[in-house]
């Protein structure tokens, strides 16, 4: 019994050597991968370099509001004639055209298709925007 109460009494010690081997072993680590880095740094490389991208064109759009009353293109009343003349203008200088129609419940059904039939006539792309209906 007295070995275990030699054992029991002993302090227990923080060991310096297996301390100060780890930390040579981080020292030499570094040095050892700061050297790689600065070896890297002299490598003659052709890197790409930026090229500027040519601006894509934004397509000519139109939103036609059909309504009782006549139409609106972009907001703003214009005569049936006018607006298939700025179409045939646009067209004939090969830019794209897009043509969103909207039509309102009170629009005479005549128009909404006359105004499609135009657009078509001429080469524009097309979009029928569907009716929204508000729900309770």
């Amino acid at each position: 019994m007295a070995f275990l109460r030699a054992k029991e009494e002993e302090d227990i010690q923080f060991q310096m050597a297996p301390m100060i081997d780890v930390v040579f072993l981080l020292l030499i680590f570094f040095l050892v991968a700061t050297s790689f880095i600065s070896e890297e740094s002299q490598i003659q490389t052709n890197l790409p370099q930026k090229q500027e991208e040519p601006e894509e064109e934004v397509p000519q759009q139109f939103v036609v509001m059909v309504t009782k009353k006549g139409i609106l293109v972009n907001k703003r009343p214009i005569k049936k004639a006018l607006f298939r003349d700025k179409l045939i203008r646009l067209k004939s200088g090969g830019e794209e055209v897009y043509v969103f129609v909207d039509s309102k419940d009170d629009a005479v059904h005549q128009d909404v298709v006359e105004i499609l039939d135009m657009v078509t006539d001429v080469g524009a792309k097309v979009t029928v925007v569907p009716p929204y209906e508000e729900r309770d």
